[in-house]
């Protein structure tokens, strides 16, 4: 495809062996390399060497006698920080460039398959719109966004939200998710009702994080949460879900359960939002003692930032920080988290005091006692347990199937 390159005017066979001409313009390619090395400040000797080419080479492409190789475009890029599209783009010539997009758009629909990939890729930075769009389309049809999508950086925005609409409507049983980012916001929206109402929940939940709309995306997860009982058929997508969404609902499902349900969690959901779980976790309690002694193991996972930041405030409004903490707990903490709270108050017991306690509970506190006030509550709690028996089943199916991924 690129052998064209060398000439102002040159040729390639098409599929039908009919001539196809593109144009290209030295002296607007010579501006442009000149201009980009000038930025840079750099000598021609350095961009030569930093291309590995001649001196005279460079010089010769910014008199406009000639154009570099194919070959050294990457290195030009890389030498310039300059895309390898904008290179190509300033070869061009402009007066030509409706008839080489003419020719292009020829080339294209005389492809005998236009699902070749390598065939379309070649011309694609050369065709229309029109052209472009109906490429990337049929492609995805025929074989799924997922191939499509190395064509994506040759088209806009426009193109690409014309594809995935007319890759949507059709009848595709191909991968189409690669095109989701591209649809309208109600058409993500329709996708999902659709998918949910029909119960598709593992076709449905990978649009989730192409979702802005909070309530759906808030009504779907505590409906799967509901349902389940646990967050596991969350956990592939949960990282791109909106993070108001996953922080809500993380402080209900920990206030419900516990700090310690997060434990398979900590990888996916993020320091961000594990430090926002762990805020909203002890402002339910009005931050007593034991809310942040459940936090404590965890601190290391979190954003420190914002836990800072809230032991601040908790300062600023008054809280008293004046309390004895095992000593033991107290140096478990992350070192910058253990200087702001021994600065605002918490002092480590006595050793005397320590030594009658024992050792401190590491499980820490996970929540008040439950006393159930009638036979339909203890039935629900029943249910509660049951279900974090599945999540810890589920939890050492996962840590399983990692082991057998390291021992293959």
């Amino acid at each position: 495809m690129f052998a064209m390159l060398f000439t102002q005017k040159a040729c390639r066979q098409n599929t039908n062996g009919k001539e196809i001409y593109i144009m290209f313009d030295m002296k607007k390619f010579a501006q442009f390399l000149s201009g980009k090395r000038r930025e840079k400040n750099i000598t021609q000797g350095q961009l030569a060497d930093m291309v590995g080419v001649s001196h005279q080479a460079v010089s010769k492409w910014e008199r406009g006698e000639t154009m570099p190789e194919i070959s050294k475009l990457s290195d030009l890029s890389s030498a310039l920080n300059v895309p390898t599209e904008d290179i190509v783009a300033a070869m061009h010539s402009e007066s030509g460039e409706k008839e080489r997009e003419a020719n292009m758009d020829e080339a294209y629909y005389a492809l005998p398959d236009k699902t070749l990939v390598g065939d379309v890729y070649a011309l694609a930075p050369y065709l229309s719109k029109e052209a472009l769009t109906t490429a990337i389309t049929e492609i995805s049809i025929a074989k799924g966004s997922g191939v499509a999508k190395m064509l994506f950086k040759f088209a806009d925005e426009d193109i690409l939200r014309e594809v995935a609409l007319l890759v949507f409507a059709s009848n595709t049983d191909k991968g189409r998710l690669d095109l989701v980012p591209y649809l309208p916001q109600e058409d993500i929206t329709k996708l999902i009702l659709n998918r949910y109402s029909s119960g598709e929940t593992g076709a449905m939940l990978p649009l989730l994080p192409y979702s802005k709309d909070k309530e759906l995306v808030d009504m779907i997860f505590k409906s799967i949460v509901s349902k389940d009982g646990n967050w596991n058929a969350l956990k592939p997508v949960v990282s791109g879900i909106m993070p108001e969404v996953v922080v809500e609902n993380g402080i209900d499902y920990a206030v419900k359960h516990g700090i310690g349900c997060f434990g398979a969690w900590w990888g996916v959901l993020g320091y961000e939002n594990i430090a926002k779980i762990f805020i909203g976790y002890c402002r339910h309690f009005d931050h007593s003692f034991r809310a942040w002694s459940d936090i404590a193991p965890h601190l290391g996972r979190a954003d420190k930032s914002l836990i800072l930041a809230e032991l601040d405030k908790m300062h600023a409004d008054g809280y008293n920080f004046d309390f004895e903490v095992n000593p033991l707990q107290l140096q478990a903490l992350p070192a910058d988290i253990r200087d702001r709270l021994v600065k605002y108050g918490v002092h480590p017991e006595s050793k005397e005091i320590s030594a009658a306690r024992g050792m401190p509970n590491v499980s820490f506190n996970m929540g008040a006692p439950f006393v159930p006030n009638n036979f339909s509550e203890f039935e629900e709690y029943i249910g509660e347990l049951e279900s974090r028996i599945e999540e810890l089943e589920s939890m050492v199916e996962d840590l399983e199937s990692r082991i057998d991924d390291l021992e293959d």
